[in-house]
């Protein structure tokens, strides 16, 4: 199965600490959309950030805590 990459560099909305997080979908998807929740490694924000489809494949790199999934 081929799989598809971005990497994203989000900031906090409320510190501009950078958040980098490895997108990864599948083509055709796998129907998991929705949105991660951080906490910003600098400030300590917690804030949504929607990301999209295949939510599960997906990963936070740096700069933020990953403390749950959110499925629309």
């Amino acid at each position: 199965m081929e799989i598809e990459r971005a990497i994203r560099i989000i900031k906090c909305p409320k510190c501009g600490n950078e958040i980098i997080v490895n997108q990864v979908w599948y083509p055709g998807g796998c129907n998991d959309y929705g949105s991660f929740i951080l906490e910003c490694n600098n400030c300590k924000n917690v804030f949504d950030f929607y990301l999209g489809r295949d939510l599960d494949a997906s990963s936070v790199v740096q700069g933020a805590i990953l403390i749950d999934r959110k499925y629309k």
